[in-house]
């Protein structure tokens, strides 16, 4: 192996044009690989986060015989038995409904919110977004959306008066004002304590539903497929059915990015195969001279072989820097406006392994052409032909 190896090299160092041909076509199309990978990954992470990263994974409502929503009773019982899953990071029980703010001019419609606001927060991330430093909610306290806020000029400290179709009216204190980053969110939703919402709507002990996240979001049919065989007289709900149209999109997405790879790697084996195969008519004669000495015909092949191996392998790692160059300046030249880049990119350098690996292996298979054809070649007439 080592006689090959020094061969190899030495053919490469001699063929410098070739050489430095091929290390660029292989280092360009792994770059092209590692960068649309992680762009392509970082957008999907991106579009996933943005729809379901504050939002309920998961919900449960109740459900009569006549397949009619109806609000959860015993809905304590339910959270104390998903509640002990390793697979659901946060559960929260939810009231909704509809009402109006009365303002001088009109009523507003809105939608109403009752929530426990440590529990709701593990969701929604509401805490964070208040313009006030607040952990909880009771009484007559409501906080509103940054977008009711700024139509109507309220601000926290202020009264609002609720109307709901019940025909109770009454004024409450706004105790923050949340900005969730969802326009929907933030025209239309009023949160309060989930007691107090069950006491003006009138359910008593129920609530409308039990909303959860879960660890790892694309397992969500099959957890909510489990709660739904675990309870009865419930619906289980998740974002991947809410959001049929969105995956869609991530597979159109991912079936481009692997098409558009698999012909940078057709590329990439052919121009390998179709230099490594001029080169053995280039070096026919000292194939001939080193077959005369008594090299055989498969030490002959492993040479073109160990060439494509190592120009995959060298390909490789130019690519693989070449794609972070890439990476870095994607996103230096997304931020530079507003500080920020477009949307986040984290290098994986599993993918960039597999690439670069998946490179190596197509180079050496690129070889096994030239390879075959140096083992068909006949010394004496190599020789005796030039």
């Amino acid at each position: 192996m080592l006689f090959e190896l020094k061969v190899a090299l030495r053919f490469l160092k001699e063929g410098r044009g070739q050489t430095v041909f091929i290390l660029l076509g292989i280092a360009v199309g792994v770059a092209v690989q590692v960068f649309l990978n992680t762009l392509i990954t970082g957008l999907q992470e991106d579009l996933v986060n943005q729809t379901v990263g504050n939002s309920s994974h998961i919900w449960i409502e109740g459900k009569s015989d006549f397949d009619t929503e109806t609000n959860l009773l015993e809905w304590d019982n339910i959270i104390e038995i998903i509640d002990n899953r390793e697979d659901i990071a946060a559960i929260s029980p939810l009231v909704e409904g509809n009402g109006f703010i009365v303002t001088n001019a009109e009523a507003v419609p809105i939608q109403l919110k009752g929530i426990e606001l440590d529990q709701a927060d593990a969701i929604y991330n509401i805490i964070s977004r208040l313009d006030v430093r607040l952990t909880s909610l009771s009484g007559n306290q409501v906080l509103i959306g940054q977008g009711i806020a700024e139509e109507y000029g309220i601000s926290t400290e202020d009264v609002i008066r609720l109307s709901l179709p019940n025909g109770i009216v009454q004024n409450y204190a706004v105790a923050g004002i949340f900005d969730l980053g969802n326009s929907a969110s933030n025209n239309t939703w009023v949160m309060m304590d989930i007691k107090q919402a069950q006491k003006i709507l009138g359910l008593g002990n129920k609530i409308s539903k039990i909303e959860m996240q879960i660890n790892e979001i694309f397992d969500a049919e099959i957890i909510a497929e489990e709660l739904d065989g675990r309870f009865i007289n419930v619906r289980v709900d998740n974002w991947i059915q809410s959001n049929s149209s969105l995956l869609s999109a991530l597979r159109s997405q991912s079936s481009s990015s692997i098409m558009i790879q698999v012909f940078v790697l057709l590329a990439i084996t052919l121009g390998i195969a179709s230099v490594l195969a001029v080169s053995v008519v280039q070096k026919s004669k000292q194939l001939g001279i080193l077959k005369a000495m008594g090299t055989k015909n498969k030490h002959a092949s492993r040479i073109f072989l160990l060439q494509g191996a190592l120009l995959g392998l060298l390909g490789a790692l130019l690519g693989a820097g070449f794609g972070m160059i890439l990476i870095y300046g994607f996103l230096y030249g997304t931020s530079i406006g507003t500080g920020v880049p477009l949307f986040p990119l984290s290098i994986e350098y599993t993918s960039i392994l597999v690439i670069g690996g998946i490179a190596v292996v197509s180079s050496t298979i690129a070889a096994a052409i030239p390879a075959r054809k140096t083992a068909r070649l006949n010394a004496v007439e190599v020789i005796r032909n030039g």
